[in-house]
């Protein structure tokens, strides 16, 4: 007896055999996960439709608005609610302000100021026009500009109304040049570019793999952050205190603000036991 294939259902059929009913299974074999090719171009309907401009350039995560016109899309993975509401109130005050100053959205993150760069690539030895991210805060920055800033200001003024007054001109210099160097590491690690990736269709080295979320090839060390929706190379971790991420491009200035900080406690401290002269 012929079988109509047609009207019988892939994964399982029956037929007569020799007058008795066999059922017949038939499987189909599992497809092999398709990966993206070293030398040809990964260009997907996400990536053609969502990025436009600087993400067009840069490693930005596959669903992220690129204006702050947009509302942003509830994705993260949060410890506790209180994280996710912090998050959210960053995201809607960064959106607000930057929206008035004219910042330019990159991610999560806020553009402050760009230039354009020429550089050659090494693949066809063609120079090409580049966007340089030169002042720029992270999505944490309303928390770094109303508490970090506001402490360190505060507890200085203190110490230099109540402390200071009475000691020799070495000790006074040496506390203001403390005191300015740990605003300067503070901003130069909360105003810099902590080192995101550019955006790579192709595949660069063997060790370098595919990022999923943000549709692009990645280097080791490099790592996608849900809070920046970016990725960031030799990146660290995030720190609320700096606003910002602590990647290859600020991990030093991060370490000199730490390293500031303790000195400038320290001074503080000795300041109030009056070892100082």
């Amino acid at each position: 007896m012929r079988v109509d294939e047609s009207s019988t259902p892939m994964l399982e059929m029956s037929s007569r055999v020799r007058g008795s009913s066999v059922p017949i299974e038939i499987e189909e074999e599992p497809e092999e996960p398709s990966t993206p090719s070293s030398s040809k171009k990964i260009v997907g309907k996400e990536s053609a439709e969502e990025a436009v401009g600087m993400a067009a350039e840069f490693a930005v995560g596959t669903g992220i608005p690129s204006s702050w016109d947009a509302e942003d899309p509830e994705t993260g993975d949060y410890e506790c609610e209180a994280e996710a509401r912090l998050t959210r109130l960053a995201r809607r005050c960064t959106r607000a302000v930057c929206k008035c100053l004219g910042a330019r959205r990159l991610g999560h993150m806020a553009v402050l100021s760009t230039s354009q760069v020429h550089a050659v690539t090494k693949a066809d030895d063609k120079a090409e026009e580049r966007t340089a991210l030169r002042c720029m805060v992270g999505p944490f920055w309303p928390f770094a500009f109303s508490v970090t800033y506001p402490l360190i200001v505060c507890v200085s003024a203190t110490v230099a109304v109540v402390l200071l007054p009475g000691h020799s001109i070495v000790t006074i210099l040496l506390w203001v040049l403390a005191v300015a160097s740990l605003l300067v590491a503070l901003s130069c690690t909360a105003c810099r570019n902590p080192g995101i990736l550019r955006r790579h269709a192709t595949q660069p080295h063997s060790s370098w793999r595919w990022n999923d979320q943000a549709r692009t090839f990645r280097p080791p060390g490099a790592v996608y952050d849900g809070d920046l929706g970016l990725i960031v190379e030799h990146f660290d971790h995030v720190c609320p205190w700096t606003g910002t991420a602590i990647g290859g491009n600020n991990l030093c200035a991060f370490h000199a603000f730490v390293s500031i900080l303790c000195v400038c406690i320290i001074f503080d401290i000795l300041l109030v036991m009056r070892i100082l002269p």
